[in-house]
């Protein structure tokens, strides 16, 4: 009995990290606020929001545990290099605010609540300001499906110099049991009214076979 009152007596130590607890579920709302403020004239991940709210309360009471034990630090590296590794690939942007939400919580974790607010505050007020601000490149991916007996060098290029300000190849690789190819492009609208017509003007090349005409993050999205 003596043992179970002992290891449920509240410390110092345990006050702290519910304290600090409450100033990351802060942080990290205001973290994941800015995160769909940022991101709300285009589709977003939901699961993403929820995991960049719960990480610095995560980290506020897995640190205080390992911050004086070598091998503990080492374990939680390694678990979360297998996390990164197994996870899907995402936009560069969304590791990067994965990486700030992380830092926050270890800053609170170490009692630098100043800093930690600081950091919070400014770097996602500049989040919203420039992701709301950037203009998006106009250059999008055109994948072009064509026939295998097709040779698709130079076979589109009359249209491409009609509808588009500059194109250049990117890549090709057979689908459907190597009978068909799909050839990428990196290309740029004249005006983006033209993507119709020269869609429409493709599909007489090619057969009436697959096209895609997109930026790459839909793409992306797309493939996930």
């Amino acid at each position: 009995m003596s043992f179970l009152r002992k290891g449920f007596l509240i410390g110092n130590d345990e006050i702290n990290i519910l304290f600090n607890v409450g100033l990351a579920l802060i942080a990290g709302f205001i973290i994941a606020a800015g995160y769909v403020i940022g991101n709300r004239s285009k589709k977003y991940s939901k699961n993403f929001t929820i995991t960049i709210f719960f990480l610095p309360v995560i980290m506020t009471v897995v640190i205080p545990f390992i911050a004086t034990d070598l091998k503990k630090a080492v374990s939680l590296a390694g678990v979360f290099a297998l996390v990164r590794f197994r996870s899907i690939p995402g936009d560069s942007k969304d590791i990067l605010y994965i990486f700030f939400t992380l830092a926050v919580g270890i800053i609170l974790a170490l009692n630098s609540y100043v800093i930690a607010f600081a950091i919070t505050f400014i770097i996602s007020i500049l989040y919203v300001v420039i992701k709301l601000n950037w203009k998006a490149s106009k250059d999008q991916v055109l994948k072009i499906t064509i026939p295998e007996d097709m040779n698709y060098n130079g076979a589109f290029d009359d249209i491409f110099k009609k509808y588009l300000k500059n194109y250049s190849f990117s890549s090709v690789k057979t689908s459907n049991m190597g009978t068909l190819f799909t050839v990428s492009y990196n290309v740029r609208l004249n005006n983006i009214e033209d993507a119709k017509a020269l869609i429409d003007e493709l599909r007489t090349r090619n057969g009436n076979l697959n096209i895609i005409l997109c930026d790459e993050s839909e793409l992306q999205t797309q493939t996930l």
